[in-house]
């Protein structure tokens, strides 16, 4: 699916029906957001953005694996398969994977940092290009498939320069196996960075979806924005 244009992993596997409603409201994100130029400072700021269980939710802990910071992403290609990409416009990438214990829930967040706005947008814009071509994709090995891969518009998402805003369904697993999992995946650019949040579960659960990947994305932005103001 075309939220991985920013990230190295896919959702969990699974994902039974409800799952514990967890992020909060997080507060309005102020305008600004500061600046880096080197990798180090990059990764240090990607490392506190990034979200942790407990930001998910009380009931949430971490997946296996949990965190990575390799430079590399995933886009689909002309075909609609996901390919393997290096980040070479990018000075840190962070990712890290919660769920609920019991699988009913499987949720995501990431914060690259490229090198200046340009990038961020470039990435941002292909991530758009791709998810409007490809409203069915799968993993290369074709296990994996998505299906009703589409765009949404999300109000509520505030202070970012762009928005990309995806739903789908995964049909089958890692394994071939089949799975009725939906997914919201949000993605926002801030100057250089780009910021993300994915959470996956059963039927039914979509609007707490979408709830919860916004209320994330824009916990993330405000930390982001705080960061710049210590």
């Amino acid at each position: 699916m075309v939220i991985v244009v920013v990230i190295a992993f896919g959702f969990g596997g699974g994902g039974g029906e409800g799952g514990s409603s967890s992020v909060s409201t997080a507060p309005s994100a102020p305008a600004t957001v500061p600046s880096v130029g080197s990798s180090a400072a990059a990764h240090d700021l990607a490392t506190h953005v990034t979200l942790t269980p407990a930001d998910w939710g009380s009931t949430y802990v971490r997946d296996s694996p949990y965190e990575g910071d390799d430079m590399t992403t995933s886009i689909p290609d002309q075909n609609c398969k996901l390919v393997a990409e290096s980040l070479t416009d990018a000075l840190a990438n962070e990712w890290r994977d919660s769920k609920n214990p019991d699988n009913t829930a499987f949720a995501a967040s990431s914060l690259t940092v490229y090198e200046g706005a340009d990038f961020a947008k470039r990435s941002i814009s292909r991530q758009r290009d791709a998810l409007r071509r490809c409203p069915s994709q799968s993993e290369a090995d074709g296990k994996r498939q998505w299906d009703n891969v589409h765009e949404v518009s999300l109000p509520a998402l505030k202070g970012f320069d762009a928005v990309v805003a995806e739903e789908g369904h995964l049909g089958t697993d890692a394994n071939g196996r089949s799975t009725d999992t939906y997914y919201v995946s949000l993605t926002g650019s801030k100057g250089q960075y780009v910021l993300h949040s994915d959470i996956s579960r059963g039927p039914g659960t979509q609007q707490q979806n979408r709830d919860d990947a916004t209320n994330a994305l824009s916990l993330m932005l405000s930390r982001l924005a705080s960061r710049g103001i210590q």
